[in-house]
This record gives structure tokens, sequence and C-alpha cells, in this order.
């Protein structure tokens, strides 16, 4: 166990959990009360921006969403363009992922979710950096998008944004701590802000206008990125993830293939270690699956000899957010 699981589970710990939680909860507070009262303003770009995001920490489904709507923008003959953070990337500052015609990029120097977009979406701009400002004002310069799709942007307030789109899935709930004691980036009442509050998982609605259904591909993709059918398992096969919430993505599999023989839960944006490796490697499995955000990380000569496999997930958009933006872009 590395030293922040330790700290995190351990009860001694808790109080010093609890104190930076409420001091986390106060700065987020006050930070959002400066700009809901414009003492810090918002910097305004040349062209319109969507933010994809969530309250909470974990997986509730924004790269699938981001790229529906790359997706929707290419079939409508606009240039979309993204816009993320680059979380776990060995990369600091501005730094292109993807331009016009190719990669730039490795999945280590552009993050996973940032990398796996760009290999599924050729030819759409992608920059990773900190300050979302110098990498939106830096796409629109460089490659003149028609539109900056701002990937886990709901908190990053300085970019200003024309639609704020926010995901909620309720499998473990936002719960009503922030961090480090629970899960909340910011308070519930944050949502106030939200063009459109969209529901996975979880969290679907009878309103099904507004739920974000998540679809498993029918075919699996081995190491030479060939399509194989689902096979029939009975069993014989594992499971391994990271992710935000891997058990939805252990029973929707599960739904699919009958009981796996194995699950393996790994942390969001894993690093793939000898010692994480070994986890796989121990388990007698003649099939393993994992998502396409796990298998980017692996070295391909490693899914052969373990015939470790990976299947996609897509949503369509939700008919709210369909009809949002068809008036919002006159399409």
């Amino acid at each position: 166990m590395n030293i922040a699981n330790y700290l995190y589970s351990a009860v001694w710990f808790l109080p010093v959990r609890i104190f930076l939680s409420v001091l986390y909860g106060v700065i987020v507070s006050l930070r959002n009360w400066l700009y809901d009262h414009r003492l810090l303003k918002a910097v305004s770009v040349s062209v319109p921006v969507i933010s994809v995001g969530n309250i909470s920490v974990g997986g509730s489904g924004k790269t699938i969403l981001v790229q529906a709507l790359i997706e929707y923008f290419v079939k409508h003959n606009k240039v979309p363009a993204v816009l993320s953070r680059g979380y776990g990337r060995s990369t600091k500052g501005l730094f292109l992922v993807a331009d016009k015609t190719s990669l730039r990029g490795s999945v280590a120097s552009s993050g996973d979710e940032p990398y796996l977009i760009a290999t599924k979406h050729t030819g759409v701009p992608i920059v990773v950096a900190e300050d979302r400002v110098v990498g939106a004002t830096y796409l629109i310069e460089t490659f003149r998008p028609d539109v900056i799709i701002l990937d886990d942007g709901f908190q990053h307030r300085r970019l200003h944004r024309g639609l704020d789109l926010v995901i909620l899935d309720q499998a473990k709930g936002p719960g009503n701590h922030h961090l480090p004691w629970g899960r909340l980036r910011e308070p519930q009442s944050a949502l106030n802000r939200a063009t459109l509050v969209l529901y996975s998982k979880a969290g679907l609605q009878d309103d099904l206008s507004q739920n974000l259904i998540l679809e498993l591909d029918d075919y699996l993709t081995n190491y030479a990125g060939e399509h194989n059918p689902l096979p029939g398992l009975n069993g014989e096969y594992g499971l391994f993830a990271g992710l935000g919430n891997p058990t939805h993505f252990f029973t929707s599999m599960e739904a699919l293939l009958g009981p796996s023989r194995t699950r393996i839960p790994l942390p969001d944006h894993v690093h793939y270690t000898r010692a994480t490796l070994e986890r796989i490697t121990h388990e007698p499995c003649k099939l393993w699956i994992t998502t396409e955000k796990d298998f980017i990380k692996l070295d391909p000569a490693f899914c052969q000899q373990y015939n470790i496999h990976s299947i996609g997930v897509s949503t369509p958009l939700p008919p709210a957010l369909l009809g949002l933006l068809n008036q919002t872009f006159n399409l």
C-alpha cells in the first residue's frame, strides 16, 4: 500500500482529513463567491467553449461524452478541438497531443484520456495545459477551431464557457463532504451554474432526456488492433480496470459475458508498474478484458503474451443535450 492510500484509510489520520476538508470547502466557496460577484473575472475567447465536468471525484463518463461531442461536430462539418489538463502526464505547461494530421505525443507525455481521445479521433487538435486560457488561445491561433471542448473543466472558471455540462453518477453518491474527507470537489449548490445536468450509470433518471447511456462495443480489440466478436467465456476470463468507478465496468461486462474468474480494481489513471502487472500475471485467466484507457498504457507484447483485450464504450447524445446543441449552434 502506498503512503497516500495508507493515510486515507488510517483511523488516526481522520481528524486531519476532516480539517483539510473543511479548509478546502472554505477556499472553494470563497473562490466561487469571487467569480459569482465578478471580483475574479473569467477570460472569454473568440470561439465557443463547451465544458464537460462533474462536482465529485471518480469516473462519470466525461471522456465518453467528449468523444460523442467530437463526433457530433464532425458530422456537422465543424472543426472541434479538445483542451484538457492531462492528468498524470509527465510533461508540464502547454503540450500538443495531436494536430490536424497526426499524434504528436505519447500516453506518458499527454495523459491517458487526452491520448485515448487522440487515437480515436484523428485530425482533431488536442492540447493539454494547466492554464486553460493559454491552452485555448494556442488552439485558436494555431488551428482556428469552430468550438473548443473543455474536458473536466467545471471547476476551472477562469476560462469562460458558453455551455457548462455536468455529469452526475450516483453510484456512490456525491457525498456531503469535500476532499480529502469526502468526494466533493465543490458543494452540490454549484450545480446551479450548470447549463445542463446529465445523469449516468447509477444516477439515471425517469426523465430519459437527460440520461447519459453508456454502451459497450459488441467486439473486443487485441494487441494488433484486430476486432473480434465477444466470445462465450463461461467464467474463464478476468477483468481489470483503473477507473474512478471500476465496479460499473465489471458489472456491465459480467452482464454481457457471465461471471468473471477475477476482478482487479485499480486506481484511476493507474501507472502500470511491475507490481501492478504481477497482479495480472499471477491470475490463471485464459483471456483478460480491460478498458481502452488502460489498454493504451500496456505494452502490445505483454497484451499478446497474456491475451489481453480492450472493449470500447460510447454514448448517444441525450435528447436534452442534442436539442441544446442544435439551438446553440443553429444546426
